[in-house]
């Protein structure tokens, strides 16, 4: 027995239908007792994402699953990321030592192909991506990042919300620029290299 069959028995031991949203239900629901919030963020980004995918003409499909898929890698305890990443050969950067949060789109998208069987590159990067982006992000990564942010699972109002709201009016790429300097600009914990190489790929861009 491996970590990855002790986490699997512990947060993915439900019966698979095949149906994505069913069977990221039936997780969601059979870790209700320490996750109560999951379910509902999941299904939001999900439906935002696909609304967004919809206007900027984008494929809501994959959108949508993505959007479902995108934080089911947070289920796993903070203790264990670092141990887990390193069993499955998925790279840790320091950043992500130091905040082992920061792993859980790395994991989401792991999980979103071995368990999920979700097999489009273009699905798991936007899972992968979703917190920070990088540089040079796809149109579908960009959605559902900003799908992630609308729906936020925060308390309250993003204080973000509405001038981000309105950047969409001018287009995705200024909507995504608005949100990067943000968010570069918070108060971070650490500095995730995606979001400088983000930052840096808008900062010398003029959008319109």
């Amino acid at each position: 027995m491996t970590l990855y069959d002790d986490v699997k028995g512990c947060y993915f031991n439900v019966p698979m239908t095949g149906d994505v949203i069913e069977d990221v239900k039936r997780v969601c629901t059979a870790n209700q007792a320490t996750h109560a919030y999951l379910w509902r963020h999941l299904l939001n980004v999900a439906n935002e994402a696909k609304r967004l995918a919809k206007r900027f003409d984008l494929d809501e499909d994959a959108a949508f699953t993505a959007g479902l898929l995108h934080d089911i890698g947070g289920l796993i305890p903070n203790e264990q990321r670092i141990a887990l990443a390193e069993l499955l050969g998925i790279a840790v950067l320091a950043e992500e030592r130091a905040v082992p949060m920061l792993l859980h789109g790395k994991f989401s998208a792991y999980f979103a192909a071995d368990i999920f069987g979700i097999t489009s590159s273009e699905i798991l990067s936007a899972i992968t991506y979703h917190t920070t982006l990088h540089a040079n992000a796809t149109d579908l990564e960009k959605v559902v990042c900003l799908a992630d942010k609308i729906k936020w699972d925060g308390e309250g109002t993003p204080p973000y919300l509405l001038d981000l709201l309105q950047a969409f009016n001018l287009s995705l790429d200024i909507a995504t620029q608005f949100f990067i300097d943000y968010l570069y600009n918070s108060d971070l914990l650490v500095m995730h290299p995606w979001l400088i190489e983000a930052h840096d790929f808008y900062d010398d861009k003029v959008l319109r």
